[in-house]
């Protein structure tokens, strides 16, 4: 919660008075997780629960362009994608590279900017892969037999928010649907020998959760900025806590009084 207050506090007071908010381009740095989704499933006795999960984070590091239209931006860099099932055991990763176009609705002087975006990822690393494993849980033996065709073109609709915690620097959430075009993959699980084949089929579309930290050019560091920067470091120290603020009276509130202290002299 007090993380939470802090970055509040410095929302609201990011570009308070400031009219000029000028922005050229932006360099945004994160991390990237994808869980992909699944077409059709054999569930076998031995894989209870979710077939296919998110992966561990991968990088992702992007540049940003604002045209001199208001409200629009080209995107452009590199991300790295996994994909996974099976608790891991099924997975591979995408190198890609990252085109598209953001729109914002809202003036560049508010703290959150929203976003919706058009993304296309190309994936430059190899598109085919085939594996066969086997192994024993508790006594139950499995065999697994996987064939990957990674997509190269996948078509992305992502909204996301900016939050300005400073002038020039942003925390950045995103959420996205890359829908992969040509993608395939094909796992066949056998349990114990038994003829029974347990398949498992996906298109490769996916889930995707970026978190980034955003700066913006030219880069500014104002004294409102400043007074965050203090802002922060008193509520890590535990010096200052917005909590303890006294709330501001409301008219309502303060005529209620001024009749009390009239009824309270008679």
């Amino acid at each position: 919660m007090t993380v939470t207050a802090a970055l509040a506090v410095c929302a609201t007071t990011a570009f308070a008075g400031d009219d000029d908010v000028s922005r050229r381009w932006a360099v945004i740095a994160g991390m990237n997780l994808s869980c992909p989704t699944t077409a059709s499933v054999e569930r076998s006795p031995r894989d209870a629960g979710n077939i296919a999960a998110f992966a561990s984070p991968q990088c992702n590091v992007m540049l940003e362009y604002y045209l001199p239209q208001q409200h629009f931006s080209v995107v452009g860099g590199y991300n790295a994608e996994t994909v996974q099932w099976f608790d891991s055991k099924v997975d591979a990763t995408m190198q890609n590279i990252v085109l598209g176009a953001r729109y914002y609705p809202l003036n560049k002087r508010f703290a959150l900017q929203p976003y919706a975006s058009l993304m296309t990822n190309i994936n430059v690393a190899g598109r085919h892969e085939q594996h066969s494993m086997s192994g024993w849980n508790g006594g139950d033996g499995y065999g697994r037999d996987c064939t990957l065709r990674l997509p190269r073109v996948s078509v992305a609709p992502t909204v996301g928010v900016d939050c300005y915690i400073f002038s020039s620097l942003a925390l950045e959430f995103q959420y996205g649907f890359p829908l992969a075009i040509d993608g395939k993959a094909h796992v066949a699980t056998t349990c114990n020998g038994r003829p029974d084949v347990y398949r498992m089929r996906s298109n490769m579309h996916r889930h995707n959760i970026q978190i980034g930290l955003k700066a913006t050019f030219p880069f500014r560091f104002t004294s409102a900025d400043g007074n965050n920067l203090f802002t922060l470091i008193e509520m890590a120290l535990g010096i200052y806590d917005p909590a303890d603020e006294k709330k501001q009276e409301t008219k309502k509130e303060r005529r209620r009084m001024k009749l009390n202290r009239v009824l309270d002299s008679y």
